[in-house]
């Protein structure tokens, strides 16, 4: 019985000890593998780090942008081998803790702004704005030190970062923005206000304004670098903007210049032109003064003029019969110009123009008894003086071409005055003016295929012009009402047939058989007696 108890001892020590050393073999193997993997692990972190986590949030130090580590864990500068990485590393449930968190804060995104990104977009800023101030040091190496001063004062001014504080209610995230930016937005919007401005001073002031706040983006550019092309290009631009802007406001102060009666004439009669426009007709044109009685054109005289009255009374005459009268504001001798026809030189006058009595509306200049008042006594006896502005026709045809706005305010302006040249041939049916309204309709009829007549001799002597104003004379024969009739007795009256108008030149006869039978004649002398002569020297 004691040895059977002596012998179960024995087994339970021998079993207990057995365990014990398992134990101890197994915790030296975890301890064998935690040391290998600690090894490997401080190997690792002093090779090249391709994929770590940022410099600020790593665990084993910061790392460089070309992914070294700079700085080495705490074990291995202090010798340690057995330092436990198992502490640094997270477990697995520390990374489910994390992944969790990370979640949560991914939802609350927008109620919090995570410092690592403010810290980032600081640092980019830093970053930016060291680049910008040695680029702009680069840029003006032997700038005056003023210039340097303030060169550099707006670099730092317009290149500050600066928040948008906007109410989170608005927006939760976070807006910054540079001066040089502001510019940049507001070059564009400049340009786009441009496109919808009619008025010509505004769209180039804005175009100056646009080009100049594209001029500080482009140098004080944002990331550092001046754009030199985009900035030369801006300076042309504004250069030349520039000097429109200073003539449109260098002709607006000449146009106040002009005196208050032109002005008041302008109002009157010539509203449809604009004050530049009327300051450049004024500029070239010179004041003519007839007295009651004098001739200002004769019929069948070459005119070179185109006239508008300021004051007074024009008698219009053909073969000595009045036709119409012109009065202020009326222009004379136009000649198709508000049709379009830009001719040049002189025009053969259709009718002579005088400076007549004025017109006795009692009659008693044509033996009416009736005796006036004293009112009619006075404007009888005040005579008519009229003055016109008068303008050299080619040198008014190449202002005209020049200026495409002038030309074309000025033929509306000759527009309204035809309507009133019609309504006054009315007044004067309706006044008693016209004693014989036959005779007279016939020389307004051949009045006007005169005027037809001188202005195609005028365009047939400049040929080459000839196939270019066609459409325009069209143009004129729809308005006065030329039919083919007319048209070809306007050309018979110049020598020319339709299909030589249509062609744009005119034939020309070479067969001549008078001279022809005589240089026959001569010559048949000359060989006869040039054979006599040989005859002669021979014998």
């Amino acid at each position: 019985m004691a040895a059977v108890v002596i012998v179960g001892g024995y087994s339970i020590a021998m079993s207990r000890a057995a365990v014990g050393s398992g134990a101890a073999t197994a915790r030296q193997r975890i301890t064998a593998a935690t040391r290998q993997q600690n090894n490997t692990a401080i190997a690792r972190r002093r090779q090249r780090c391709y994929s770590c986590a940022p410099p600020q949030s790593h665990p084993f130090g910061s790392h460089n942008n070309n992914g070294i580590m700079l700085r080495y864990c705490p074990a291995t500068r202090s010798g340690r081998s057995n330092f436990d990485f198992r502490a640094r590393l997270p477990s697995a449930t520390r990374q489910k803790q994390q992944q969790q968190q990370q979640r949560i804060q991914f939802s609350t995104k927008s109620q919090h702004h995570p410092p690592s990104s403010a810290n980032n977009t600081s640092k980019n800023q830093t970053i930016r704005t060291i680049l910008s101030s040695s680029s702009f040091q680069n840029a003006t190496p032997t700038a005056h030190p003023l210039l340097r001063h303030l060169t550099q004062s707006l670099q730092q001014t317009l290149l500050k970062p600066r928040s948008l504080p906007l109410p989170r209610y608005i927006s939760p995230q976070h807006y910054s923005f540079t001066l040089s930016e502001c510019f940049g937005h507001s070059s564009f919007i400049f340009v786009a206000a441009s496109y919808l401005t009619q008025d010509f001073l505004e769209l180039r002031i804005m175009a100056v304004l646009g080009s100049t706040s594209m001029l500080f983006f482009t140098y004080f550019h944002p990331h550092g670098r001046v754009l030199w092309l985009p900035l030369k290009w801006n300076v042309l631009f504004i250069a030349i903007n520039s000097y429109r802007i200073g003539k449109v406001l260098y002709d607006r102060y000449m146009a106040g210049l002009v005196s208050d009666e032109l002005k008041g004439f302008r109002e009157e009669h010539l509203n449809v032109v604009d004050i530049v426009d009327y300051y450049k007709l004024m500029r070239i044109a010179k004041e003519e003064v007839y007295e009651e009685g004098d001739l200002v054109l004769g019929q069948g005289y070459p005119n070179p003029n185109i006239r508008i009255v300021l004051e007074g009374e024009l008698q219009v005459l053909r073969d000595g019969t009045l036709t119409y009268v012109l009065e202020k504001g009326n222009f004379v001798s136009e000649s198709g110009l508000h049709a379009g026809l830009l001719l040049r030189g002189g025009i053969e006058s259709c009718g002579s123009i005088v400076v007549g009595r004025p017109f006795d509306p009692t009659g008693s200049q044509n033996g009416n008894k009736k005796q006036p008042n004293d009112t009619q006594i006075n404007n009888i006896r005040k005579k008519n003086r009229v003055r016109c502005l008068r303008w050299d026709r080619g040198e008014l045809v190449e202002l005209l071409e020049d200026d495409k706005a002038l030309r074309n305010a000025l033929q509306a302006a000759l527009s309204w005055d035809i309507v009133r040249k019609l309504k006054m041939q009315r007044h004067m049916l309706t006044a008693g003016r016209v004693k014989d309204p036959a005779a007279w309709t016939q020389k307004r009829e051949d009045q006007g295929i005169s005027r037809y007549a001188s202005i195609l001799q005028n365009m047939l002597q400049h040929t080459e012009e000839c196939q270019d104003m066609s459409e325009m004379l069209t143009k004129y024969r729809m308005i006065h009402h030329i039919d083919d009739r007319d048209h070809e007795r306007a050309l018979a009256e110049c020598g020319w047939t339709e299909e030589e108008f249509r062609l744009g030149k005119k034939r020309q006869v070479v067969e001549d058989e008078e001279e022809e039978e005589l240089e026959s004649a001569q010559w048949r002398r000359v060989k006869r007696y040039s054979s006599k002569v040989v005859r002669s020297l021979l014998q």
